[in-house]
């Protein structure tokens, strides 16, 4: 009796390792060339961001191996150069060209292939010049050229993804290459803050729309639920509505005030940033400052917000620029929901009635500051 027990729990082992055994491969070459030998590729779960498996790169080439018992839309990357969408399918090999960006090897993955190749060769290209662009000086004729080339990829992106991409996110709206795709372009809209603008409020209420009356793997693929709350918090505070108000620990008094009691009446530009974030120095010394120098004396007030940061790094990052205009900071870690932004620094207008008349930066925000103002002054 001993030795049949034995002989059972065997058996069960082995059935149990072999039903665990790889049963789906992705493989990979022609990576961009930072991923040299030695470079580990990890294949991460779209939705949770879990790592599933890895492989190093040998002779330009990696392979990676595991076990699913469902289809899940996987993340190839090195965490640096190499982001490559991929669909994991049980009993699948699927190969994917990151250079040129062509993904084969399921039904699945070559309706993914239609969307990555017409995209991101695109984006690459546009990349690719805003890094030339980025490099070389402003004005310059490799400057002009490459700022040219951004124009063009841009228009060749919104060609693309108003045409074809929305006839591949049709073909697999029951699928989670469409669930990918809609988040694509929720992504796109919301990082770039076109929720404010009243531009796209068009293809926004499109987008919105169709997010609502999607398939519920659509609806249910995590990064593209969280994009469209984020889109509603964004349309909570476009153009056109009352401000949402807040409250914060005022800088100088430690005192917790709402924004409402430090805009009343006025025009006024608030301003979310960080002790630790370059841009939104650079916009506080090249526009806010001379802004309120020239402006306040007429009515204009400007609130800075500091989010994400210690307020010993604010209160430092304060007194280096020297700050003259009001500065409050959010303790409550609360203040990019209600405002649905994930990116710093973040400018929006309001006018004395408390309407919001836009998020701007730089010579934008001047102009329309000088328009509020005159409004006001008539």
């Amino acid at each position: 009796m001993k030795k049949t027990i034995t002989l059972l729990t065997l058996i069960l082992a082995m059935i149990t390792a072999s039903a665990q055994e790889a049963n789906f491969t992705i493989e990979g070459k022609k990576l961009p060339r930072q991923c040299k030998n030695g470079t580990t590729i990890y294949l991460l779960d779209r939705q949770t961001w879990d790592s599933i498996g890895s492989a190093t790169v040998s002779k330009g080439k990696f392979s990676i191996e595991g076990h699913t018992d469902t289809v899940f839309m996987g993340w190839i990357t090195d965490r640096r150069h190499l982001y490559f969408p991929v669909v994991v399918e049980p009993g699948k090999t699927v190969s994917l060209n990151a250079r040129d960006f062509i993904i084969e090897g399921s039904p699945l993955n070559d309706q993914l292939n239609r969307y990555v190749n017409g995209y991101l060769r695109f984006e690459k290209t546009y990349s690719d010049a805003d890094d030339i662009a980025s490099a070389v000086k402003e004005g310059s004729w490799l400057y002009n050229k490459a700022n040219e080339t951004i124009a063009a990829c841009l228009d060749s992106i919104n060609s693309f993804n108003n045409v074809t991409g929305w006839q591949i996110y049709n073909d697999n709206a029951d699928n989670v290459v469409g669930a990918w795709i809609l988040y694509h372009y929720f992504d796109r809209f919301v990082i770039d803050g076109d929720y404010y603008s009243d531009t796209i409020s068009l293809r926004r209420h499109i987008l919105d729309s169709i997010y609502s009356s999607s398939s519920l793997i659509v609806r249910d693929f995590k990064p593209t639920h969280e994009k469209y709350k984020e889109s509603i918090r964004q349309k909570a505070v476009a153009k056109g509505n009352r401000f949402t108000d807040f409250t914060g620990v005022h800088r100088t008094t430690n005192d917790t005030v709402r924004l409402s009691q430090l805009i009343d009446g006025h025009v006024a530009v608030v301003d979310f940033w960080a002790s630790w974030c370059g841009p939104c120095r650079q916009e506080i010394t090249d526009c806010l400052k001379p802004l309120y120098e020239q402006y306040a004396d007429s009515g204009l007030v400007i609130v800075g917000v500091g989010v994400w940061d210690k307020m010993e790094d604010f209160e430092r990052a304060v007194m280096d620029l020297s700050i003259s205009y009001t500065q409050i900071i959010d303790t409550t870690k609360t203040v990019p929901t209600l405002y649905g932004f994930n990116s710093i620094p973040q400018l929006f207008l309001i006018d004395r009635d408390g309407t919001l008349l836009g998020n701007y930066r730089g010579e934008e925000l001047v102009r329309e500051v000088e328009k509020a103002l005159k409004k006001e002054d008539n």
